[in-house]
This record gives C-alpha cells, structure tokens and sequence, in this order.
C-alpha cells in the first residue's frame, strides 16, 4: 500500500532549530518526532513507510510570500509537494496565485490563528475567489491550536459560509475536521462536500468517533496525513486502519484521493 501525507511541516536548515524550538515550547505532550528539517522528513518518511508528503507552509506577514515560494520551488520533487501561503492581508492575491501556479506548486496553506484572522472573515474572501479557479486544494487548519488555546479561529462551524460563497473551491479541512473539534465536525459539516485530512489526529480522535466520521463522510473525502513532526506516519497509518477497516476505503485515505485531487501518480518508496 502506498501513503501519501498530505499535511506535514518542515522549514529550512537555518530556521528549523528556532521553529521548532518556539512550537515545542508551547506543545505540552505534543512533542516534535522530526528536527523541522526537510532532510529529517525524509528520514521519517522511510522510517514510516511514507512515499510522499505535502510540506504546508505558513506566511505570517505578506513579506514572507516570496522566501516561502523560493525555497518551495527548491525542495519539490516527486516525493515532497510543497503548499504556498498567502497572508490574508496581502495586496495582490491574484498575482499571487498566479506566481503560485507559474511555480509549478499544487496546494495553498492558510492558516487563521499564525495568520491572526478568522478563517470566515472576508479580508480571506479574495484569496478564496482567485484560488477557487485554479481547481486546485486549499488546506485549512481547523479546530483549536496548541499555541492559541480559547479562541475559536477556525471551529468548524466558521467553514459553512466559505463553502456557501465559494462553490469551486477545493477545500481541505485539516485534523479530522478539527483538532479537538472533531465532535463539532461531525454536527455541523460531516457529509457536505468539503474533504478532510486525519493529521494529528491519532492520539486526540477517539476510533469510535472516527468511525462515524468515516461512515457518514465517506472514504473518498478523506486524506492521510499526520501533521509532522507532531504527529508519528505509522501511528496515523494505524489509526486509519481502525477508523477504515475497509480495505479499498483505505486505498482511497491512503493516496488514491490525493492523486485525485493533485493531478498526480504516487510514486514508489523513497530510495534506500
């Protein structure tokens, strides 16, 4: 069986030790199983029998636009898929876009608590219209965040209204719908078409509730992914296994619906 993540983190050699080393300091028990490196995910991967992963960046400011597409354009190969990031505040989303696609990249992060802005506002509205043409995945963290405990960002409730005013748009709500918001995922979004990864998911969804998740959203609206470095690749290919015992559902988690909706084929195991 092949396993595409579609949700990982990674940064360059020289920010690695710095970023991680803030995340961590505010993780609690969630503790880094990478050293932030793009080098180290790798290492992981195989260790984990990953073939490949999406590294999903963030942009803090609208300053970090260009370092950010640079560096994705140097890392991507046939076994990391790179994601751009856009700041909400952003003068030119739609060049942005644009320079996005030039470069070749398939995926597009946001995320509205390191991006300080609810994730239903409408400053993200322009960013949403020029990506929902590219037909392209638009990842969302959801739920609550280690760093950013009480506030409410990105519940999934707040993802109903972007669905609504953008019908295009190909959306990925991250952590089973909503990292410690799950139950809320289920209530209010579980069944309508937007898909959903299992990153960071294994230790704080519980597998009967994943279960339900599966059955009523479907095996095809689902994408394997583990959050590294904070989340383990086997203990995520485990916990799909349990939530999905359904042998061609998996095959759909795993990668079959990450090739679908990248356009791509996974290739074989990373090189010894």
């Amino acid at each position: 069986m092949k396993h595409f993540d579609f949700h990982t983190h990674a940064f360059t050699d020289s920010l690695a030790p710095r970023a991680i080393g803030s995340i961590a300091s505010v993780s609690g028990d969630v503790r880094p199983h990478t050293d932030g490196t793009v080098g180290d995910l790798l290492r992981a991967m195989k260790e984990g029998d990953v073939n490949a992963s999406v590294i999903a960046s963030i942009a803090t400011k609208p300053t970090q636009f260009d370092a950010i597409l640079s560096w994705s354009k140097q890392i991507k190969s046939e076994h990391i898929f790179p994601f751009a990031s856009i700041h909400p505040m952003d003068q030119d989303p739609v060049g942005k876009v644009q320079k996005i696609l030039d470069a070749g990249l398939l995926g597009l992060k946001l995320h509205p608590f390191y991006q300080n802005l609810p994730v239903d506002e409408k400053s993200w509205y322009p960013i949403y219209d020029a990506w929902q043409e590219t037909g392209l995945p638009l990842l969302f963290h959801s739920g609550s965040d280690v760093a950013f405990m009480g506030q409410d960002f990105a519940d999934p409730h707040r993802f109903k209204s972007i669905r609504k005013s953008f019908p295009k748009l190909v959306m990925v709500i991250a952590h089973m719908g909503g990292w410690l918001k799950c139950e809320e995922f289920f209530n209010e979004l579980c069944g309508c078409d937007v898909m959903i990864d299992t990153s960071c998911s294994a230790r704080f969804c519980p597998i009967e509730l994943g279960q339900k998740i599966v059955s009523k959203h479907g095996a095809d609206n689902i994408l394997f992914a583990t959050d590294c470095p904070w989340g383990v690749q086997r203990e995520h290919i485990e916990f799909v296994k349990k939530i999905c015992p359904d042998e061609r559902g998996q095959e759909k988690i795993f990668y079959r619906n990450a090739e679908r909706i990248l356009g791509i084929k996974v290739t074989d195991k990373l090189p010894e």
